[in-house]
């Protein structure tokens, strides 16, 4: 049994560059000792990252290629396991309708449920009733709880349907709202589990944030605005105020951090309003720069409004921030604003505006910067205020008690594997010979194994991981200059041995599971056949793993790239003749392809007769495969032979 519950944490898109509370809740869990994996339904929106991602020690999954997951049901249809899932598709169906794809969640919730099994969860919690709940729904009918964090939008508009809210509440173990105002609306529409939803607040770092300047009398005032440039966040609002302050004479200067769909008319507003040179729209930034633009601030404004899909923010995490920082805050009544922002004390909240109805607005920066003690005074309670209530310490602990009522520890516990096991693709290529050594390796828990690509039709239920999208591997490609620097020594020193195309598609992927050897504990890399030993190579380069690799008889991969590379691979088996040449290395699993047919004579005939592998072959090709598992999780033979010199 586990020592402590193992959670995963599901999303409908994961990283998501505006949600950074999730992350700052991930990292405190961790923190306090909580054993944490990350699941993703879809790839991430782009490969935006924020520094502090690296640190995060939870592994991210994301699904398989599609063959996979319709492989997955049909070995599910066929075993019986799919029957309590088929039950719920039918009446999702029936009762919600085929719009919100009861079959696509139910697919999904099969794959993770037993990705997370083998990882040894206990227990899934989600951010937002959305998608990513409406699998965990079908994750429980297999077996797996689950809670999840409702905030906003996402189930007074997203969702779309209350009855549907109403059953991920009663079959959740528990429920967060992110504040008082969202708790009571979840309990209205929800009145049968009114008594498993909590409210936890978003919380903060308050130590992270830098104290905000000290404007002196005279100078323009410094506006600051974050968030996603949509409707309900307000800032057509703001760029209006902004044109009120000009004609008023009081100078300004604002910068609006975020990107969205809204960028290319609010900026055509700041044109019209005649701000767009004291109006700033920096777009999407990384947080440290998010945070040196609140430090050179004096005020944070954010005028939340109910959009015309009646969405609104709830508890906008930067308003925490910027009360972190000590910067005063001007927002609005809406939602669970006014239990961040207490009036006339941290900051001055006026009602949602209309358009062309944003003079309280106005005033309300106008008062700021009219009166820079008092608005100093705003920025020191704000920031005790962030402390007390909102800092991570607390809202985690919180989070972590209901964790801990609700999870009994004990589900499948996972084994540490050691060695990284690299198939280049899976199925694997039946020239390769490859099929019973997988199988050894996947029933060996020293192996963790890894399919470097497939077709996305290509069928298999095996056990093992698959590389993520390549959005994923460019991230961490753009977030890594010092090992990307390294890699392109590396692409130097091979020369022509390789096409760059083919180096750097490697690459990536050596980057990414340099990385993941990291996180799992792994120290060595084995190139289960020819085609993923560039990849293996780059891994040891950066990471500085041993690494041990088998050739297949007549391998596609280059025999010089082959030659160059084996080198820094012990021990290696190489059934290639002319590998073998040049190696003297043992030829371990007998990988050589024998002929299909071979002559005979019969009288003064001459016969072709068809070889055929028998029972005694194979046995022995299982036993070769099983000796040469256990000398790779061992790692005690001694080095092979150097290649001969050219």
């Amino acid at each position: 049994m586990a020592d402590s519950p193992h959670i995963a944490y599901l999303f409908s898109r994961y990283p998501v560059v505006s949600q950074t509370f999730c992350d700052s809740e991930m990292l405190a869990l961790e923190k306090s000792g909580v054993s944490l994996s990350v699941g993703s339904i879809n790839a991430p929106p782009n490969s935006f990252r924020h520094g502090r991602l690296a640190t995060l020690r939870a592994e991210a999954f994301y699904p398989p290629p599609p063959g996979v997951l319709e492989s997955l049901k049909a070995e599910a249809v066929g075993d019986g396991s799919w029957a309590p899932l088929a039950t719920l598709v039918a009446r999702h169906d029936r009762v919600y309708g085929e719009g919100f794809k009861a079959e696509t969640r139910a697919r999904n919730a099969l794959y993770f449920a037993r990705l997370f099994r083998r990882k040894g969860v206990d227990h899934v919690h989600v951010h937002f009733a959305n998608r990513a709940t409406h699998t965990a729904l079908f994750m429980k009918a297999l077996g797996l709880p689950f809670s999840f964090t409702a905030h906003a939008q996402d189930f007074m508009v997203d969702l779309g349907n209350d009855a549907l809210l109403a059953e991920m509440c009663r079959e959740a173990e528990f429920v967060v709202a992110v504040s008082d105002f969202s708790r009571e609306l979840l309990r209205a529409r929800c009145p049968d589990s009114a008594e498993k939803i909590h409210r936890v607040y978003n919380g903060i770092e308050p130590a992270d944030f830098p104290a905000a300047r000290m404007r002196r009398e005279g100078e323009p005032l410094r506006i600051i605005a974050i968030g996603r440039l949509i409707e309900f966040k307000g800032f057509h609002h703001l760029v209006e105020a902004c044109g009120l302050l000009g004609k008023k004479g009081i100078a300004f200067e604002c910068v609006v951090i975020g990107e969205g769909p809204w960028r290319g008319a609010l900026e055509k507003m700041a044109a019209s309003e005649g701000v767009a040179e004291s109006l700033r729209f920096a777009g999407v930034l990384g947080q440290e720069a998010v945070k040196a633009e609140l430090a050179r601030s004096d005020v944070f404004c954010l005028p939340s409004i109910v959009d015309s899909k009646g969405a609104s923010d709830i508890l906008p995490t930067v308003i925490m921030e910027a009360m972190a920082c000590g910067l005063p805050v001007v927002s609005t009544t809406l939602a669970g604003i006014p239990e961040m922002v207490e009036h006339a004390k941290t900051g001055l909240l006026v009602e949602p505006g209309e358009v062309g109805e944003v003079g309280p607005l106005a005033d309300a920066l106008a008062e700021i910067a009219a009166d820079p003690e008092r608005a100093a005074r705003f920025g020191a309670n704000g920031k005790v205020r962030a402390g007390e209530i909102f800092s991570l310490a607390t809202t985690s602990a919180q989070l972590k008690r209901h964790f801990d009522a609700a999870i009994m520890p004990g589900g499948a516990e996972s084994v540490a594997a050691s060695v990284l096991y690299l198939v280049g693709q899976c199925p694997p290529d039946p020239a390769q010979q490859l099929d019973e050594e997988l199988a050894l390796a996947l029933a060996d828990p020293a192996f963790a194994v890894l399919v470097a690509r497939a077709d996305l039709d290509a069928p298999g239920t095996l056990p093992v991981d698959y590389l993520p999208d390549g959005i994923v591997l460019e991230a961490d490609w753009r977030a890594a200059a010092d090992s990307v620097a390294l890699l392109e020594e590396r692409r130097n020193a091979l020369g022509t041995a390789v096409e760059g195309e083919d180096f750097f598609r490697e690459a990536r992927r050596a980057l990414h599971l340099a990385g993941l050897m990291k996180k799992r504990g792994l120290d060595h890399v084995h190139a289960a056949r020819a085609d993923t030993v560039l990849c293996a190579w780059l891994i040891i380069q950066l990471n500085g793993a041993t690494a041990t690799a088998a050739i297949e008889d007549k391998p596609a991969t280059s025999r010089s790239l082959l030659a160059k590379l084996l080198r820094d691979f012990q021990p290696v088996s190489v059934s290639d003749a002319k590998l073998v040449e040049k190696f003297e290395a043992p030829d371990v699993l007998g990988l050589r392809v024998p002929d299909s047919h071979r002559r005979a004579g019969i009288g003064p005939f001459r016969v072709k007769l068809r070889h055929e592998e028998s029972e005694d072959d194979r046995v022995a090709r299982r036993e070769r495969a099983n000796s040469w598992l256990r000398r790779i999780s061992t790692r005690s033979t001694p080095n092979p032979v150097p290649p001969k010199s050219e």
